[in-house]
């Protein structure tokens, strides 16, 4: 019977505001590298295909940014430049929106 009180507890507790702002800024104030961790919370708790595809995919924009630095030089233009801006605002902004969005809410009768 505890174990099921203490499970609805944290429950309660990761749809407050101010958890939901927390796992929202972590890509943002991590620069990015900690971009799945919203998406792995997410589908730990529920479970469900689309919210481990979330993760995966935000797991691989990951793993191509870090590949994408490890082997481009220093000063890059064109295309190459326009790879690194879009995969750094995928692991910022987009997994910062994913978990806004996708983050759940509080009831309104609450």
């Amino acid at each position: 019977m505890r174990m099921v009180f203490a499970g609805a507890v944290a429950g309660a507790a990761l749809r407050t505001p101010v958890a939901r702002a927390g796992f929202t800024l972590l890509p943002v104030l991590s620069l990015g590298l900690l971009c799945p961790v919203p998406s792995l919370v997410l589908a730990l708790r529920r479970r469900s295909r689309a919210d481990w595809s979330a993760f995966v995919a935000f797991s691989a924009v990951l793993a191509a940014w870090l590949t994408e630095l490890a082997l481009t030089p220093v000063d890059t233009h064109g295309a190459l430049f326009a790879l690194d801006v879009l995969l750094i605002a995928l692991s910022t902004a987009g997994a910062a929106t994913h978990a806004w969005r996708a983050w759940p809410q509080r009831p309104t009768g609450e």
